[in-house]
């Protein structure tokens, strides 16, 4: 009876691993501009998932009663995971923040169109980075667009507004850009000021 739970068990780790991968890549297809926001938001977690992952894969590895070649298989996927995931908890406090969400803004005459402006610090420096995105619809049926990345001080963004309901107006240290949104919410262009 105890081989019988053991396997139950083993499978079971494998099966929710194997969903936690799908839900990882999942996430991560809709990180591109234009993904689902509510999947982009709760679902681009690698470093999460990895690490449920290698703990499903550690208990089926020592669950199962198979035989050696599957165990010698398993027991390498669990090494392999270890190496890859547990440098990432050191360098995620280093390189990887929550992005603070600074502003937000509808379109004039459309509710359903945001301007989005995050900020971040960029690795050890206190150098600010902004990401501005737009998101187009409501509910679950949101899609976040990128609009603009800018790297610099403090005060590279000097001007961003809505020009009208279909036209962003961003003014930075390099210039001024115009973009215009078509009717899906996709802005004809991504702007990128790197100083």
């Amino acid at each position: 009876m105890a081989a019988k739970w053991d396997r139950w068990v083993m499978w079971g780790a494998l099966g929710g691993a194997g969903a936690l991968m799908v839900a990882a890549v999942t996430g991560r297809v809709n990180r591109r501009s234009g993904g689902l926001l509510v999947l982009r938001e709760w679902l681009d977690r690698p470093l999460l998932f990895g690490t449920l992952v290698l703990a499903l894969f550690f208990v089926a590895l020592v669950s199962s009663r198979g035989k050696v070649w599957a165990r010698s298989a398993l027991g390498a996927m669990v090494v392999a995971l270890a190496v890859g995931t547990v440098p990432l908890w050191f360098l995620s406090g280093v390189f990887s923040g929550d992005h603070r969400t600074t502003r937000t803004e509808a379109a004039p005459g459309r509710p359903d169109r945001r301007l989005v402006v995050q900020e971040d610090t960029a690795g050890f420096g206190p150098d600010p980075l902004f990401w501005v995105y737009l998101d187009e619809g409501t509910g679950l049926a949101t899609r976040r667009w990128d609009v603009a990345y800018v790297n610099g001080d403090a005060n590279s963004i000097k001007e961003l507004g809505w020009a009208a309901p279909d036209q962003l107006r961003l003014v930075t240290e390099q210039g001024t850009h115009l973009i215009r949104i078509a009717g899906n919410g996709r802005p004809d262009r991504t702007v990128e000021d790197r100083y």
